[in-house]
């Protein structure tokens, strides 16, 4: 089993004569599938000495813990592009294309967002199975983040649950919208007659999206949204179910002559960082096809008599 990263920790005055478990479930809210694994692999040391969990310390002891390495065949290393925005031992952060999928299914199984970062690691020496914290659509650009080991897995899947973890995204939606901003608080469900669709339902799962005008054209508009769930096509229905579909999302009611994807992009998130705790943030630039269409929509402005600058 390959030792790839530590975690430390001093022993403060009030975890004196604490448990080493306690100490490491308080500050880096370990799992017990990890407690079991850092127990087979004897990988806790206290001041340079391998302990037992159960062991007793006192303050200003260091506590060294060597995280596992992954095993496993992984999926297959290939060179597919891959726009990193951030990357440290922890999370790969990155920067979707419009047109890759993220993971390989039976559809797409090779050639995906994941081949191209399993090939990025094997350039660098490392291995790491492919963890996406969360998933965009193959159409869908911005921002994605990866966790490079259980650990950091474990800690940004609970911080999505806690809504600890702010997703924002911008559309362009067909129609405008008259409201300045709102919010759809629908149920979501698996359509009945086509199982890759999903559905407003009253049997569905609680799904909540909020968002705000950005701006206004003839017969679109720029909205921006943040999402407090994370359902399958959630914006994409949502949308639809108000009667402004996105545009170019022909599955959902949208028209592809404009774009040939839905006008989506995953522009900013906002989580705490696995390691330390500590804030981070980042923003993605709209992808060319998307910059593109707001200037041709900026264009339709000056000759339509139904543009209202933004306000009124």
């Amino acid at each position: 089993m390959e030792e790839w990263s530590t975690l430390t920790h001093r022993v403060r005055r009030e975890e004196a004569g604490k448990m080493v478990r306690q100490v490491l479930r308080n500050r880096f809210r370990f799992s017990r599938r990890m407690f079991r694994r850092l127990k087979e692999a004897r990988a806790v040391e206290v001041n340079g000495d391998t302990v037992f969990i159960t062991s007793r310390v006192y303050e200003g002891d260091r506590i060294r813990v060597r995280l596992p390495g992954d095993e496993g065949a992984g999926v297959e290393p290939q060179p597919v592009p891959v726009h990193l925005v951030y990357e440290d031992e922890d999370i790969a952060v990155i920067d979707k294309q419009p047109g890759v999928v993220v993971h390989p299914t039976k559809h797409y199984p090779d050639h995906t967002l994941a081949n191209g970062l399993a090939h990025h690691w094997q350039e660098r020496g490392e291995f790491h199975l492919i963890r996406p914290v969360t998933r965009l659509d193959r159409d869908t650009s911005g921002l994605l983040v990866f966790a490079k080991h259980p650990h950091a897995h474990a800690r940004l899947s609970a911080q999505m649950q806690q809504k600890r973890y702010r997703r924002d995204y911008v559309a362009v939606v067909h129609g405008r919208l008259h409201s300045g901003q709102g919010s759809v608080d629908q149920p979501i469900a698996r359509s009945r007659t086509h199982p890759r669709l999903r559905t407003v339902s009253p049997e569905g799962a609680k799904a909540l999206t909020h968002y705000r005008v950005l701006e206004r054209f003839p017969q679109a508009t720029l909205i921006r949204l943040r999402l407090e769930t994370g359902r399958t096509h959630q914006i994409r229905v949502h949308m639809a179910h108000l009667g402004h579909p996105l545009l170019g999302d022909t599955m959902y009611g949208g028209k592809g002559d404009r774009i040939g994807r839905q006008a989506l992009h995953a522009l900013h998130l906002s989580l705490y960082h696995p390691r330390g705790g500590h804030p981070r943030s980042w923003t993605a630039p709209l992808a060319a096809d998307l910059k593109q269409l707001l200037e041709e929509l900026r264009g339709d402005e000056e000759d339509s008599p139904l543009y209202k600058p933004k306000g009124q």
